[in-house]
């Protein structure tokens, strides 16, 4: 079959003609603006027939355009009976593009060769095709006996092995990593890894996580119940009976008091930007461990929010299942209620603003800390497959401007898509 006139040529067995005679040329501005370049070819030279033990040789000739970007040009190819895809490398010589399927990977065995042709740019972005994996060219492998007389009967191909890559006639360099630059330029379920090639890795990139934390804190209490702490500092102090303490104490080196915190449920999104990085958000609600309001004072919000960096040990944890240990750099808003005691005495030479206090009595004190906080901490995740796991953790957080320090352990689950 002759060559017609087109933008793209390729050759198997005889030179068949891509977007040939019949075919407009497109103006260069339109081509690839939607995407790689769809080197069309016409519906009657997409197929081809050739005898058993010969190579397919393939011969491509690019349009100035794509010719100028193209770096490497890929033959993917499936025999007949061959469940997987395999790539090749089409040489340059001058102006074309060769290479040939080898002759004993065609064999003895007849049926239909599938082949589409790939055409990547320095960075490793496909720019053009020719024909795809769903409509792919075909070459028919028949034995001799079967061909038209004088079809296919050329010599049978020598061993590859006595051939070596990259002399002029020579079968093709099979093709073991292809360079990409996103998942679109990879081929038959294959990814595009961070070193910037095609790989066949169930490596989940987005993770949904859901899981239950428990705020633990401590708190100074020296000064804890003066007006102006508890005005100004997040504190309230309560008597016995009830009542919220508003008398006249005298400052005492009163110990640090902690308790238990909010609990909360917290939905997790993190994004993995690296083989052992990734970045997240955080949106929690508090549904209990939440104090009381003093008058005035402002109303806790269940709502909390963080972004998270972590870092992952391990060798492409994510690539594989069993255990992931990890540690993570943490900030974003948060209110945290603690609950505490300290003993208050009234200073006897001020005048009483509130009626009905002994001269030493215990009180318990509320802490309502945040608004913000920053922290760190670490945790370990078991994964059982690739894209299924459960996670402990813990964090440690320093709490402002209301300041308090909060460990906050959690425990649940986490999906990979």
């Amino acid at each position: 079959m002759s060559h017609a006139k087109g933008m793209f040529a390729f050759a198997a067995l005889t030179t068949l003609s891509v977007s040939g005679a019949g075919h407009a040329e497109e103006p260069a501005e339109d081509r690839g603006a939607l995407g790689p370049e769809v080197l069309h070819n016409p519906t009657l030279e997409r197929t081809a027939e050739q005898g058993i033990l010969r190579a397919v040789p393939i011969s491509i000739e690019l349009p100035v355009d794509i010719a100028l970007r193209a770096r490497r040009v890929l033959v993917h190819y499936r025999l007949w009976g061959d469940p997987d895809w395999t790539a090749l490398e089409l040489r340059r010589n001058g102006a074309r593009y060769e290479g040939a399927i080898p002759c004993l990977e065609i064999s003895t065995v007849t049926g239909d060769l599938r082949y589409y042709i790939r055409v990547h740019d320095a960075e490793g972005r496909v720019i053009a095709t020719g024909a795809s994996r769903a409509r792919p060219y075909l070459v028919t492998i028949k034995h001799d006996t079967v061909l038209e007389p004088g079809e296919g009967s050329g010599a049978k191909c020598p061993d590859p092995a006595d051939c070596p890559a990259g002399l002029l006639g020579c079968p093709s360099e099979r093709v073991v990593e292809i360079a990409c630059q996103s998942d679109a330029d990879c081929e038959g379920g294959t990814t595009c890894s961070w070193r910037g090639f095609c790989e066949r890795i169930d490596r989940r990139k987005n993770w949904i996580s859901l899981g239950v934390q428990q705020d633990v804190g401590a708190f100074a209490t020296a000064g804890a119940c003066s007006l102006v702490s508890q005005e100004n500092e997040g504190y309230a102090c309560f008597r016995a009976d009830g009542a919220q303490y508003t008398g006249t104490p005298v400052q005492t080196n009163a110990k640090p008091s902690g308790s238990l915190g909010p609990t909360r449920v917290v939905v997790a999104f993190d994004r993995l930007i690296h083989y052992d990085t990734t970045l997240g958000l955080r949106l929690g609600w508090a549904f209990f461990g939440e104090g009381p309001t003093p008058r005035e004072g402002t109303t806790f919000v269940p709502f909390s929010f963080a972004a998270r960096a972590t870092h992952w040990f391990g060798d492409d944890l994510f690539a594989r299942s069993g255990l992931r240990p990890y540690a993570f750099l943490t900030g974003g808003y948060a209110m945290v209620d603690m609950k505490g005691s300290t003993v208050v005495r009234e200073n006897p030479l001020a005048p009483p603003y509130q009626g009905g206090n002994d001269l030493e009595q215990e009180v318990t004190v509320w802490k309502r800390a945040g608004d913000g906080f920053v922290g760190a901490g670490t945790g370990l995740a078991f994964a059982w497959e690739s894209r299924r796991a459960a996670f402990v953790e813990i964090a440690a957080h320093a709490v402002f401007p209301f300041g308090a320090f909060v460990l906050a352990p959690s425990a649940g689950i986490t999906l990979g898509f």
